[in-house]
């Protein structure tokens, strides 16, 4: 999502949603531009405990049989909402339930504002958080990162101007949306500056508290474009039977990374070395599949290893 670091918190109550070992989940219900099938279910495949892993969890997470995940809901294809408007579904929950079940833990997921999620880990508020946040240097600051897609950026626009937007530089005069914490917020006000410069009319840059608010800007003609993370800009441009259309090359490739306590080395560990477990088995190359993001695959789960 190239989120950022700081800025008001811009998600509502938090809720929380219990998932439990071998779950099947739901297909997500589209966001205002279309929909998917509701009746398919998971095909993540069930992990086997690591018990050498379990052992290095801290001893509060081993008695409690349950890891503590903040996470998002309005971002499909990796995180959204099933049929019944509380199910969390997506790569990233399916993800986040095979690394538990390795660690021998029940998951629960607590959806959360995004900003809230680095200050909610340190807090230990959340064991854990996952909910599209870049593994930025600025970041590892405060939180260590264990990576688990790599991303990009990408232009999502109304089919009809397709034909005059490709890139940021087209950006000039129109009307952006973008989503309140990303980086794509940076990436829009960087372009205002540019035109302005270059004696151009200025975008209007429109930030929205969530991607549903950007989606239903852009299908009411309110916006032409919107800027944000590349998977979810592909899942809205398939979904709205050519009404929308990704436009462009994707810009800023990342990776996404699980959130854990920079002072919960052995956490880190069993995080890290769990993912890598269901990368190496297959099971993450599945779950990949399923949700259709196949491109961001890693094959080592990385520490902190986005740029520097």
């Amino acid at each position: 999502m190239d989120r950022r670091l700081a800025g008001p918190r811009a998600r509502g109550t938090t809720r929380r949603v219990a998932v439990g070992l071998g779950v099947t989940a739901l297909l997500p219900l589209a966001s205002a531009c279309g929909t998917s099938d509701p009746t398919a279910k998971s095909t993540a495949p069930v992990q086997r405990k690591d018990a050498a892993l379990h052992a290095l969890l801290p001893a509060k997470i081993r008695k409690s049989g349950t890891l503590t995940v903040a996470t998002g809901d309005d971002y499909p294809p990796l995180v959204s909402l099933a049929v019944d408007n509380k199910t969390l579904v997506g790569m990233e929950p399916d993800l986040m339930t095979a690394v538990a079940q390795v660690l021998g833990l029940k998951v629960t997921f607590t959806r959360a504002g995004f900003d809230s999620l680095i200050g909610g880990v340190q807090s230990h508020r959340y064991d854990l958080a996952i909910q599209a946040m870049l593994d930025k240097p600025e970041r590892r600051q405060h939180i260590t990162f264990v990576d688990y897609f790599r991303t990009s950026s990408s232009l999502l626009v109304d089919d009809r101007h397709a034909k005059e937007i490709g890139s940021l530089g087209d950006l000039c005069g129109k009307q952006v949306a973008v989503e309140q914490g990303t980086a794509q917020v940076e990436d829009a006000d960087t372009q205002k500056k540019k035109c302005t410069a270059a004696g151009r009319a200025a975008p209007e840059v429109l930030v929205f508290p969530n991607s549903v608010g950007c989606f239903q800007a852009l299908s009411t003609g309110r916006a032409q474009v919107f800027v944000g993370g590349t998977p979810t800009v592909a899942y809205q441009a398939a979904q709205s039977s050519g009404r929308l259309r990704q436009v462009g090359r994707p810009y800023r490739f990342l990776p996404y990374g699980i959130l854990v306590d920079k002072e919960q080395g052995a956490l880190v560990k069993a995080v890290q070395k769990a993912l890598q477990k269901v990368i190496d088995n297959g099971s993450y190359g599945t779950i990949l599949k399923q949700w259709k993001v196949t491109a961001g695959a890693l094959r080592q789960a990385t520490v902190n290893g986005g740029a520097a």
